[in-house]
């Protein structure tokens, strides 16, 4: 998708000045990712209590991405518009879902051009880690360092280009704008675990698919951390609503993410080698790294599918739950 500058997207209203007073009060704290929401709020309170916070991360993280060339600014960029995505597919019942599908693909652009800096410094990062012959792929890290450098500019252009935290207060703002004007009857609380079970549904689905199929691969485990991920959010935005003593913990899904992300990890970067191995030179080099990275990919295949074992079983404790779109 590609990224329009703010005159030329279709949502312009006037940001609530409401949206802009709770940036400014946690932009100074970086580990805030989002307000704590109670049962008696309304769906638009709610939301922008959940919402606003995260709206101050992304301008911190932006600011910083702009600044500074560290690999922590685009990693955590991306993991909060992820988040944002989560939020906007939890209320997609309650708002007009055309548009909010298009914001989350706003989102997703932004996160992605945010990641094409951090996938290099991935990369780096898992070459530097092979201990069996230090210094192996050191000249290798070099060069990778020059393509990281121009991954970053391309991100602040880009970013820059979309007017990213303009774009995202007037997007809050026609949410919340679309919540006060829509009947809610539902209990805030019912409502919330509804969408938990939705998305649970969706995590079992794909569970399902790869543990019946000994053919699954790379894509289906993909799937089923993207489904996971869904779920944690939900958990950790809904989390005071929730009946706790029956649910997976965000521990456990935690733990599930961890493994597959880092099986993701090394699958983007056997793809970024290969994409840019005739900029890098050095074929020998380039050729040793990308089996160093498919004998780690096998390793964590067969990690993330014990994994998914572990969280299927877990899931199977719980009590029936039926979630509607």
């Amino acid at each position: 998708m590609r990224l329009e500058p703010m005159n030329s997207t279709p949502d312009t209203r006037d940001p609530a000045s409401a949206t802009a007073s709770t940036q400014e009060r946690v932009a100074d704290n970086p580990n805030k990712r989002g307000g704590t929401i109670a049962p008696d709020m309304s769906p638009a309170v709610a939301f922008s209590t959940l919402a606003t916070p995260m709206a101050a991360q992304v301008a911190l993280r932006i600011g910083s991405l702009c600044v500074s060339a560290d690999a922590e600014s685009p990693h955590k960029l991306r993991v909060v518009l992820r988040r944002l995505r989560s939020l906007w597919w939890a209320y997609d019942p309650l708002i007009d879902r055309s548009r909010a599908r298009w914001q989350r693909r706003e989102f997703k652009a932004l996160a992605d051009s945010a990641g094409q800096t951090r996938d290099w410094d991935i990369l780096k990062h898992l070459l530097a880690e092979d201990v069996s012959t230090p210094h192996a792929f050191a000249a290798l890290i070099e060069r990778l360092d020059l393509l990281r450098g121009n991954a970053l500019l391309r991100s602040r252009a880009t970013i820059a280009d979309a007017n990213a935290e303009a774009m995202l207060t007037q997007r809050i703002a026609s949410v919340i704008q679309q919540l006060d004007a829509c009947s809610f009857d539902e209990p805030l609380t019912a409502f919330a675990a509804n969408r938990v079970a939705t998305a649970k549904r969706t995590l079992r689905k794909r569970l399902k698919r790869v543990l019946e199929n000994p053919d699954a691969g790379y894509a289906e485990l993909h799937d089923v951390r993207v489904a996971g991920k869904k779920v944690r959010y939900l958990l950790e935005f809904f989390a005071p609503l929730l009946d706790s003593s029956n649910e997976i913990s965000v521990a456990e899904l935690t733990q599930l993410q961890d493994e597959l992300g880092k099986l993701n990890d090394i699958v983007s970067s056997e793809a970024l080698l290969l994409a840019h191995a005739d900029r890098l030179g050095e074929p020998g080099m380039v050729g040793d790294a990308i089996a160093y990275l498919r004998n780690r990919k096998d390793q964590h295949m067969q990690r993330a599918n014990a994994e998914i074992r572990a969280l299927n079983d877990r899931l199977a404790l719980e009590r029936p739950s039926t979630g509607v779109n």
